[in-house]
């Protein structure tokens, strides 16, 4: 991962070429959707349990 892509005007030289490797805005997005994922799988989690015992 290149966190200063010449591309996203990280890098100040202008030799800089492209960068190929996976960019810090697509590593916040994947981290952002991995959260979301593990929030709304604890909450179905917690509304299961609730449900069990409402109507056990």
């Amino acid at each position: 991962m290149d966190l200063f892509d010449a591309e996203l005007g990280g890098r100040d030289e202008p030799e800089a070429g492209e960068g190929h490797g996976c960019s810090w805005v697509t590593a916040v997005i994947l981290g952002i959707f991995v959260l979301l994922a593990v929030l709304i799988h604890t909450f179905f989690g917690w509304a299961r349990d609730l449900l069990g015992a409402l109507f056990s």
